[in-house]
């Protein structure tokens, strides 16, 4: 089964928590962005998360939506989608130093690393 027909019935449910939600300001969106980590491959990667402006995410057409509690609060690269569907992911905010830093509870293996260990396939089980 390749990657991006697996579970693509079912869509990621992207929950903030309540710290993630104070911390994302109203004009802002989650991305789970897509870095490349390989120049021989253009689908080896890793999902990342970022926040990027409404305005920007609205004006790129590529990014998927995903279905967020709360609601409309983030969006998918392309490539990451099918990284993220049939998950249920939180996405937590901690302060160090007055900087925001946005996670998930994304399995380390996700991604390049994932494709390797056949975790896309089975679900991350």
């Amino acid at each position: 089964m390749s990657v991006d027909s697996a579970h693509e019935d079912v869509p990621a449910l992207i929950r903030l928590t309540g710290r993630a939600c104070t911390a994302l300001r109203a004009d802002e969106m989650i991305v789970f962005d897509w870095a490349g980590l390989g120049l021989c491959c253009g689908c080896a990667g890793q999902p990342w998360l970022r926040t990027a402006p409404r305005a920007v995410t609205r004006g790129y057409r590529g990014f998927r939506p995903l279905d967020t509690d709360p609601p409309d609060s983030a969006v998918a690269h392309p490539r990451a989608y099918p990284y993220l569907v049939g998950r249920a992911i939180a996405v937590d905010c901690r302060r160090r130093f007055g900087l925001r830093r946005f996670s998930c509870d994304l399995p380390p293996d996700v991604g390049l690393a994932g494709l390797s260990s056949g975790a896309i396939r089975d679900g991350g089980s």
